[in-house]
């Protein structure tokens, strides 16, 4: 080779080596800077993720892709993760767990145990949302385990309490005591007081469930006043209305009426939406038991609108997540076409300059093989973005779809329930009338003249044979099925001679029906009543000492 080529040949890859050189410093220089914006982003969506959700979404994309062009692994795993608690509160618990999963490589990869166990007891969140309950206890034991490696005690209680929480939906109520129990003493031992009054609250809804409502009023009122004693009327709200519950399931109305106010009052004040529809919801049900069937229904219709309001309002939340994933998911995608584009096209400069005197026919080989290369990459890339929005287009129809058949189901219950109290009450009115009727024509039996009291007689029967027999019975019995399905074909199981007196009375009980208002609706008075009562129960063999009531609501 002649020497003053070979001269050139040098000059240009000196040239090149210290162009890549100059490149590969500057890029190591930065990692540090973009970290820190990184770290920021995701502080920043920390603090949007339940107000804000479609905010937090963006930040964290935003972080995400800045740790993926600086190969900041921590930031990018911490976003990976917030995300999926994004998702997981919205209810896209899919997505919520393939963030999750993403994060959870990155966490052992870069072995940070404490962020690891914190997003494996989020996983076991996912899970127990799917109705995935050992999945969800194998993550919740798999982040207890890695707590108990770093000696995290409050991790620890924390993981105790999700799997007591756990066996508290599969009704092992004894494994879930001793679960919320390990926490509780935990939470002790570190003097938190928020964690207290959470595993105490869970403690008393245990309690509860096994129908010990003493000792879960005791547990409710320590919990109530730790939350008192930490200013978290947040969390006050949700004990309140669960002791109002404990008395009214103790029969106590009034205490009952008292504590639930008490909690509408606070969310109210709160703006806590979900538990404001909560509260008029259960003051229905305790004004339905006290026999105050109008503020039953009035409360029963407010909190109905209000759960409207708040649905909408959640689901044009998540309607508003789910366009921003799928513009970000676009963009995102439209960006690295175009980078890959770049660096391809930077490339091929780059080997132009340096190559240029010596391979000009080696550079118009690479060059036409390259622009082959970005058409058929264009192309299967156009392909995909065509597919990816059919898909994104078929997934937002069956999300709609799913919504508004959700909404009418619900609807059609709430009319049912709506028809079904107002048969009642037509009932015992009719009733009511039908009696006053019944008492004024015997009063002038007895005092009237002795040509008419035959007449008068004759209606009297009249009334008493069709009392309880029209067609209101027949609509009372079609809309009761209808919202109680299987009821009469569960309580005719236990007793196959039942008559259909003895299944009104059936019904009537069902419902919570005070026993004034039975005899009334039933056209007998109150020993006839006690009388079918006791035959009922008589043929439903139910056990001496047992109510016949919770025997019925029981069915």
């Amino acid at each position: 080779m002649p020497k003053n080529v070979r001269m050139l040949l040098g000059w240009h890859i000196a040239i090149f080596l210290v162009a890549f050189t100059c490149l590969f410093s500057c890029r190591n220089n930065k990692p540090s800077l973009v970290c820190k914006s990184i770290d920021s982003l995701n502080t920043q969506a920390q603090l949007k993720i339940f107000d804000q959700p479609d905010s937090a979404f963006n930040l964290l994309s935003r972080a995400i892709k800045l740790a993926e062009q600086s190969n900041c692994l921590a930031g990018k795993g911490f976003s990976h993760h917030l995300l999926g608690v994004v998702l997981l509160n919205q209810g896209i618990y899919q997505e919520a767990l393939n963030q999750l999963l993403k994060a959870n490589q990155l966490f052992q990869a870069l072995d940070e145990k404490q962020r690891m166990a914190d997003n494996l007891n989020q996983q076991g969140l996912v899970y127990f949302r799917i109705k995935q309950p050992d999945l969800a206890k194998q993550s919740h034991e798999a982040a207890l385990r890695v707590y108990e490696e770093i000696r995290d005690t409050l991790g620890i209680a924390y993981s105790y309490g999700c799997i007591g929480r756990i066996f508290e939906k599969r009704e092992d109520y004894q494994e879930a005591i001793r679960y919320q129990t390990q926490a509780l003493e935990l939470y002790k031992l570190k003097q938190d007081k928020r964690g207290m009054a959470i595993i105490l609250e869970n403690i008393g809804s245990i309690h509860e469930d096994n129908e010990k409502f003493p000792l879960a009023m005791e547990y409710f009122r320590q919990s109530l006043l730790l939350n008192e004693q930490t200013h978290d009327s947040l969390s006050m709200i949700g004990i309140i209305n669960n002791i109002g519950d404990n008395y009214r399931k103790t029969g106590d109305y009034k205490k009952a009426i008292e504590w639930t106010k008490k909690s509408l009052s606070l969310a109210n004040r709160l703006g806590d939406k979900y538990q404001l529809t909560s509260a008029y919801k259960d003051l229905s049900k305790i004004y339905s038991l006290a026999g105050d069937y109008e503020k039953a229904y009035e409360n029963l219709e407010i909190g109905r609108n209000l759960y409207e309001e708040m649905y909408d309002r959640d689901a044009s939340k998540q309607l508003q997540l789910f366009q921003t994933l799928f513009e970000i998911e676009r963009k995102n995608f439209a960006i690295k076409n175009l980078e890959a584009d770049t660096k391809l096209n930077t490339a091929i400069k780059v080997a132009l300059t340096i190559s240029i005197g010596l391979l000009a026919l080696v550079g118009t080989v690479v060059i036409s093989r390259q622009r082959l290369k970005i058409k058929q990459s264009k192309e299967m890339l156009s392909q995909q973005q065509q597919i990816y929005e059919a898909q994104q287009k078929l997934m937002e129809a069956e999300i709609q779809n799913t919504h508004l058949q959700e909404q009418k189901l619900q609807q059609e219950l709430e009319a049912k329930s709506k028809s079904l109290t107002s048969h009642t009450l037509h009932i015992i009115s009719k009733n009511k009338m039908m009696e006053d009727i019944q008492l004024k024509l015997s009063a002038l039996l007895k005092e009237g003249i002795i040509d008419q009291r035959k007449e008068i007689k004759g209606v009297v029967k009249m009334i008493e044979r069709n009392f309880v027999q029209d067609k209101d019975w027949d609509d009372f019995r079609q809309i009761f099925e209808q919202v109680h399905q299987n009821f009469f074909h569960q309580l005719q199981s236990h007793a196959e001679d039942l008559t259909p007196a003895d299944l009104r009375l059936a019904s009537l009980i069902r419902l919570n029906i005070p026993s004034k208002d039975m005899a009334t609706l039933l056209g007998i008075s109150a020993d006839s009543l006690r009388i079918g009562r006791y035959r009922l129960k008589k043929k439903l063999q139910v056990e001496q000492g047992s109510s016949l009531n919770q025997f019925i609501n029981n069915i």
